[in-house]
């Protein structure tokens, strides 16, 4: 199993290399120029004299393969230049964004699990009974519904009608409930779905009768049997779903003011501040390379079936 382990690790490592350098030429070769762009977020007229200046000190006057192991050695490092807009250090303001966003999409992961897996489970062991259309009509309603007009409606209700929660900004656990369950609305849903359908199909098993002859207690054939022999494809939709609600965070954090890495790197968008754009696109495939990684390796530990090979 270390074996697996390493190689997996290795092949991560190829895939995020072969990322940086596609983000690298992305934001140079897209034909638009940096210098200028720096100017203009800068205040600074875009004299010859300031272009000059502007692509020595940036580094640009240099050729692309020196641009880009500079680039790709600082970021090692954690080191990502200097932002256009705020000329502060971008490590750590990502870093700083970054744990505010964690906290959020760990919370709305949280409710994944928790509400998905019963929602999903109950479904199928009281199928076409009421509270199986209600889950479906739920799921049906929750992949219908863009998490965007969802956080605006929370706060509608939740903030302006009824004063319960606060509808900006970032403190208590008050402040990360409205934008954690738009995060997670169309997770759940999902996922119930899902889960309902896998738990379904392992009931129809052949494995699930044998156990049902031989008396076997029902909460043991649905948690030992049934819920166990589901995990697989769950775990792969869960982990997709890791990735769905940091992208998710991109417009949630936006609408709710909450200060993480999504709200940065809209307003890096808005500013063509590339040094932080291409921190946090790197950054992103990181997170879903990380997310694969560790999902290939609960495979192997869960299902002892599955070949390293």
């Amino acid at each position: 199993m270390a074996k697996f382990i390493i190689k997996r690790i290795l092949y991560a490592i190829l895939c995020l290399f072969l990322a940086s350098i596609f983000i690298f030429l992305l934001l140079r070769l897209n034909g638009t120029d940096a210098v200028l762009n720096y100017l203009y977020v800068s205040g600074i007229a875009p004299t010859d004299e300031a272009i000059n200046n502007a692509r020595i000190m940036l580094g640009l006057n240099e050729s692309i393969y020196s641009q880009y192991i500079k680039w790709i050695s600082g970021a090692l490092r954690f080191d990502f230049g200097y932002s256009y807009f705020t000329n502060r250090a971008i490590g750590p303001d990502l870093f700083e964004y970054l744990i505010n966003t964690l906290k959020l999409t760990s919370f709305a992961f949280l409710l994944t699990l928790a509400i998905s897996f019963p929602f999903g489970i109950l479904s199928a062991i009281y199928k076409n009974r009421f509270f199986d259309y209600f889950v479906r009509a739920f799921s049906f309603l929750g992949v219908s519904t863009p998490n965007f007009w969802l956080g605006l409606l929370f706060i509608l209700f939740f903030s302006v009608k009824l004063g319960w929660l606060p509808p900006f900004g970032i403190g208590g656990f008050s402040h990360i409930i409205m934008p954690a369950l738009a995060i997670s609305f169309m997770s759940i849903a999902i996922n119930a779905r899902f889960i309902r359908v896998n738990f379904l199909e392992s009931s129809n098993e052949r494995y699930i009768t044998y156990a049902k002859m031989r008396r076997v207690s029902k909460s043991k054939i649905y948690i030992k049997h049934i819920l166990t022999n589901s995990l697989l494809p769950l775990i792969t939709a869960f982990g997709m779903h890791i990735g769905e609600l940091f992208g998710g965070a991109l417009v949630i954090e936006n609408i709710f003011a909450y200060p993480g890495v999504g709200r940065y790197a809209v307003g890096a968008i808005y500013n063509s501040d590339y040094p932080v754009i291409q921190a946090f696109i790197l950054m992103m495939c990181f997170v879903f390379i990380l997310i694969n990684l560790i999902t290939d390796i609960v495979y192997v530990i869960i299902d002892p079936r599955i070949k390293y090979e």
